[in-house]
């Protein structure tokens, strides 16, 4: 549903440029979701020039069903949602929900005086733009927002916001058999020769970072896999094939080790965006959301020892 709305946000905009704003992403990420689109499609879907963009005839046809869907979709939401359900939609980038949901439903039936707890549902999406574009668009009530230091892709124009892990390190993903697994931290210089996997989905400022990082460390990196399932790319690691960038939360598995990268030449953090009024208070989430993520740091030895030595903090 999100890609119809970036159809119609365009064509409602007449540019990209304006239509991302309203989206709360960024340019480029809105121009590259509109080519996989376009792809997936089969066809040009709009004509492109300095003065903005125009529907093409495919284009104009596959908008009108865009927005019939649409409508069609809202009215049965409309129609689908008793009037006194109490509900909570919380998105996440990445692992950190698994955590997050059951302390944040835990927290919530404990307080004897906030009433009947609202029911939490969970959205995972790798790209942080479409979670805030959610939250724009009411899907979302908050999200767990992971973006890019230096190559911040989301744009929280209006949205309500607060970093929790103001510098997180970005892990790589190697084969446990890898002649450089053994390591406690890997030289990006020294993965000059591997093929990389990204996730064609993910926030694009990962990929920017990234390549502008093995370019510091003079090599660009190639890229031979793109993989928007997760199993997929791990599995792809596990058999040698190639490397990949990694959330340090993320667990080691009997085939796969991720090692930081020595001196975090591609960092992150983590923030907590959510829509005013909240359904659950901000400070609530906030402290779920951090107690959440120590507990995820203590549960990975790699991270917790890198955690430790690097003084990782939480604001």
């Amino acid at each position: 549903m999100r890609h119809l709305r970036f159809l119609v946000a365009v064509a409602d905009h007449g540019s990209i440029t304006r239509a991302a704003a309203s989206l709360g992403m960024s340019q480029p990420s809105l121009s590259t979701q509109l080519k996989r689109i376009e792809r997936s499609v089969g066809g040009r879907v709009f004509t492109r020039s300095r003065l903005g963009v125009e529907a093409t005839a495919f284009g104009r046809g596959l908008l009108a069903r865009a927005r019939s869907v649409l409508r069609e979709m809202n009215g049965l939401l409309a129609a689908a949602e008793p009037v006194d359900d109490r509900r909570f939609a919380l998105g996440d980038a990445g692992v950190l929900l698994s955590a997050v949901v059951p302390r944040l439903v835990a927290e919530l039936a404990a307080d004897p005086h906030a009433g009947p707890p609202p029911t939490v549902r969970a959205h995972i999406d790798p790209a942080a733009t479409v979670l805030v574009a959610m939250m724009r668009a009411g899907e979302l009530d908050a999200a767990v927002v992971s973006d890019v230091i230096d190559f911040g892709t989301v744009d929280y124009r209006a949205v309500p916001n607060a970093a929790v892990v103001p510098l997180e390190p970005v892990f790589v993903a190697l084969s446990r058999r890898h002649p450089l697994a053994g390591r406690a931290a890997v030289d990006l210089a020294d993965l000059a020769g591997e093929q990389w996997c990204v996730n064609p989905h993910d926030n694009p400022g990962w990929l920017a970072a990234l390549r502008a990082a093995c370019a510091r460390a003079g090599f660009g990196p190639r890229v031979a896999y793109e993989c928007s399932h997760m199993a997929g790319a791990r599995a792809l690691v596990a058999g040698g094939q190639c490397v990949a960038i990694a959330d340090p939360l993320s667990a080691e598995g009997q085939d796969v080790v991720f090692r930081p990268l020595a001196g975090d030449p591609v960092r992150g953090r983590v923030d907590l965006a959510w829509v005013d009024p909240c359904p659950v208070p901000p400070a609530l989430l906030r402290k779920v959301v951090a107690e959440s993520y120590l507990d995820m740091v203590d549960h990975n030895p790699t991270y917790r020892r890198w955690w430790s030595e690097h003084g990782g903090v939480l604001t």
